[in-house]
């Protein structure tokens, strides 16, 4: 339960000792630590919070806590790190945050100015005060769904196993077409307000969603396609899920994010199984391969990493590190992994260790690569069968290539703008395109014949 759930209990309740027992006095419920900040009792959201965004925050937030210290929340300060407790309620003398950037050489913050006597005043008294926490309680689930003005970036997107459902990633939704008739039938309301990924499990039962807010939280969510209940709903991390891939067995998925972590979790309740710092920038691809034995991941550090699949242990850089992986995908029937570079275009690898004795200039596991993009590729997907790769790129429009030999299948212009998702069929007689206008075409292939091209949702309310 977060700091503002147990802040809705009793107000005889003291629930901060029972959070933090190091915390000397009791805790008000939020409603009246409100009411005390209005009376005259200093507000960490309007007062304190700003002081540590713009001094503290930089070098403490859950990505980066120097000296194991987090500041971005009263429950995180009362956390103890390297050195004490950052906030101590009622008990300045004893808060190493406050004793920090006190005195005539203080020692935070490290870079920029020091605090002013007015700054340092205000964290004092507020912790003198009882430190209270008046951050507003988080909102509940949505109940309807969101009302657009214009047509909402469309992203990530996934066609069932059995043909009969198309996913599209909305703002804050996920919307479920009928794939046969191209209708709308249901809006997944509670998906994260950001999502980057979502796929159908392998069986078809269940649909992951990844995202969260950036900075703040990852979010994994579980649907379940009969009746489209949310199952799961977990918080994993301190940014966003930017990509997301089923392990073969159904009962685990690989995330990627900015925090340079790829997870493996639990598909039923989104427990982190292993975690590890694999790359050097952002985790932006995921994909199982080996029958879920190996994993590779492809990051903004120009690498394709091919991991262990239970432990994450890298065992070899896949690729001549050339330009950022922006999108992973493996191709089916194969051993095989595609990425979607931000700088050119889409290019395909064998998912091995390179040879022991390959020189290193070479790029011995590089089997070819696709049609370019003059601001770099946004997208792309296998066919089931894995004949045919579909890509996307800046500034707009959609090439179908074969795999082997890279020969042209189709071309679909008239996008109006960035495309970043696609998916075809369970057949892959159609492929569906979706992005920055926020229209979802289907294609039929290998004509390229487009056949529905609409906004799905209603715009102006």
């Amino acid at each position: 339960m977060s700091a503002m759930g147990m802040m809705a209990q009793s107000a005889g309740e003291c629930w901060l000792r029972a959070m933090f027992p190091l915390l000397a006095c009791a805790a008000l419920p939020w409603a009246d630590a409100v009411e005390a900040a209005a009376n005259g009792s200093i507000s960490y959201v309007r007062e304190v919070a700003p002081i540590l965004q713009r001094h503290c925050n930089g070098c403490h937030h859950p990505g980066k806590q120097k000296g194991d210290v987090d500041l971005t929340s009263v429950r995180a300060m009362a956390r103890a790190g390297r050195h004490g407790i950052p906030v101590v309620a009622g008990k300045p003398a004893e808060s190493v945050m406050l004793l920090e950037v006190k005195g005539s050489e203080p020692a935070m913050p490290k870079e920029g100015g020091r605090l002013s006597e007015a700054q340092v005043a205000v964290l004092e008294r507020w912790i003198r005060e009882g430190a209270l926490d008046d951050t507003p309680p988080p909102p509940g689930p949505p109940t309807e769904p969101p009302g657009y003005e214009a047509p909402p970036v469309l992203g990530a997107m996934d066609w069932s196993p059995d043909g009969r459902w198309l996913a599209v990633a909305g703002r804050g939704e996920v919307l479920v077409m009928d794939a046969v008739r191209m209708i709308r039938l249901h809006r997944l309301l509670g998906a994260p307000r950001k999502i980057e990924a979502l796929r159908f499990s392998p069986d078809g039962k269940s649909l992951a969603v990844a995202g969260g807010e950036p900075g703040v939280r990852g979010i994994y969510q579980r649907w379940l396609v009969d009746g489209w209940a949310r199952e799961t709903h977990a918080e994993v991390g301190h940014d966003v899920l930017m990509a997301l891939d089923w392990h073969p067995d159904g009962k685990r998925v690989a995330t990627g994010s900015p925090d340079r972590m790829v997870r493996v979790l639990s598909a039923t309740d989104g427990t982190v199984r292993v975690a590890g710092q694999v790359h050097a920038d952002w985790v932006l691809g995921v994909a199982w391969v080996d029958d879920g034995r190996r994993l590779v991941s492809g990051g903004r550090d120009r690498s394709l990493r091919l991991l262990d699949g239970g432990t994450l242990r890298l065992l070899d850089v896949v690729n001549r590190e050339g330009e950022p992986v922006v999108r992973l995908a493996r191709r089916p029937v194969s051993e095989q992994v595609a990425f979607a570079g931000a700088e050119s275009r889409a290019r395909l690898y064998q998912a091995f260790v390179r040879p022991s004795a390959s020189d290193p200039g070479q790029d011995p596991n590089h089997v070819r690569e696709f049609d370019a993009w003059p601001g770099g590729a946004t997208a792309l997907a296998f066919s089931p069968d894995g004949q045919w790769i579909a890509t996307a790129g800046a500034p707009s429009g959609v090439s179908v290539q074969r795999v082997e030999g890279g020969g042209r299948v189709a071309r679909m212009e008239g996008h109006g703008g960035v495309v970043f998702g696609l998916a075809f069929d369970a057949k892959g007689e159609r492929l569906a395109t979706a992005g920055i206008e926020g229209r979802l075409r289907v294609y039929s292939l290998p004509s390229g014949v487009l056949l529905t091209n609409w906004v799905p949702v209603e715009v102006g309310r």
